[in-house]
Order: structure tokens, then C-alpha cells, then sequence
């Protein structure tokens, strides 16, 4: 049970990783006077572009999860 546990924070760290760096990458490419002519439009763009570019792992991340815990209901 602690390999699997283990395999599945290690899988998960690694698509974090993934996103922290993209994330840090996004706060140097932003426009402060594009954000201020529309606060919130600028910021939804921005988050709408980030979930489209990492919707992959996103999506690997809930398939993850989904698997694990079908191999914890399998064990107990």
C-alpha cells in the first residue's frame, strides 16, 4: 500500500512541477497596462489561456486519482 501511495504522490509531483514552472513563467509576461484598462478581463484571458495550455494535465491528474483509488478499493 506505501509503493502505491508513494507511485501516486510521485506521478502527481511531477505534473505539478510541470505547472508551478508554466505559473512562474505567466507572472513575467504580464501586461500591467493591458490589466489595468480591464482587471478582470485581462485576468480571466490569462487564466482561460493557462487551463487551456495544461488541460492535459489537468485531466492526467483526475485519471490519476480516478486509478488510485480504484487499486485502494481493490486492497482493502
Amino acid at each position: 500500500m506505501a509503493q502505491l501511495i508513494r507511485k501516486y504522490m510521485e506521478d502527481l509531483d511531477k505534473l505539478e512541477s510541470v505547472i508551478e514552472e508554466n505559473a512562474d513563467n505567466l507572472l513575467g509576461a504580464i501586461d500591467l497596462d493591458e490589466m489595468l484598462k480591464d482587471p478582470e478581463g485581462y485576468l480571466l484571458s490569462l487564466g482561460d489561456a493557462f487551463l487551456k495550455e495544461h488541460i492535459d494535465e489537468i485531466e492526467k491528474a483526475g485519471q490519476l486519482g480516478t486509478k488510485f483509488a480504484n487499486k485502494i478499493i481493490e486492497e482493502s
